[in-house]
């Protein structure tokens, strides 16, 4: 196929991409709240992750997708769009009402990841709870073996949400020009594989043989053209 003729933009592409745009969008901002915790988020995650290829799966229905590798790719990446998702659902909220606050730590605890990994509960200096829980410490950097850790009675600035809908989160984790981005580049990303992923299979060629003739065939028609001949003359 030439360059000239090559054509990213396809219908079957588009619906693939709304879809798996919608479930991780949704799925983005439902582990992103204050309803499920922090540490459990990756199973309710996983469930809505699994049914974004399904649903993709079933817009060719009741036909097989035409590019199941590909969009097996786009799948994969819009686990990616889910995590950026939540990244800019909890920046938005809490760029657009968020309050800057003191607060204390009340409880900690130890998440069920693999690993040590703890969790804040949060008072501000009334005394009143604050939704949700602070998931890292100011200081703690991923992956690092021996990061700072609070204790119940420390305080921390943080940004928290006067509805309760998402969790507080550090000041320097609330930033609109970072999450932007990364949604950006990942829904790009998912975009162009699911345009491939829906491109209509090129159509192989059909080549004709010429049907062969037997020896005898041939020589019945000479024959043929002789008696003709001889008929004329």
């Amino acid at each position: 196929m030439s360059i000239r003729n090559f054509r990213l933009v396809n219908q079957l592409g588009a619906a693939y991409l709304a879809v798996l745009t919608v479930v991780s969008g949704l799925g983005g901002a439902l582990v992103a709240t204050t309803w499920i915790r922090a540490d459990v988020a990756a199973l309710p995650g996983t469930i809505l992750w699994c049914l974004a290829l399904m649903a993709a799966a079933l817009v060719t229905a009741p036909a097989q997708p035409l590019r199941m590798g590909l969009l097996c790719l786009a799948w994969l990446l819009s686990g990616l769009l889910m995590f950026a998702s939540a990244m800019g659902f909890y920046t938005a909220v809490l760029e657009a009402r968020g309050k800057r606050v003191e607060a204390t730590v009340t409880q900690v605890r130890d998440g069920r990841e693999k690993g040590r990994h703890l969790y804040y509960a949060l008072a501000d200096l009334e005394g009143t709870r604050i939704p949700g829980e602070l998931s890292v410490w100011p200081g703690a950097e991923i992956g690092a073996s021996h990061n700072p850790e609070g204790e119940v009675g420390a305080r921390v600035t943080v940004i928290r949400d006067p509805e309760g809908l998402v969790d507080p989160r550090l000041p320097d984790d609330v930033d609109g020009s970072v999450a932007v981005p990364i949604w950006l580049v990942v829904f790009t990303m998912t975009a162009v594989a699911c345009m491939l992923a829906g491109r209509p299979l090129r159509a192989k060629p059909v080549v004709r043989r010429p049907r062969e003739t037997s020896e005898t065939g041939r020589g019945r028609a000479r024959r043929r053209r002789r008696k003709r001949r001889l008929r004329q003359s």
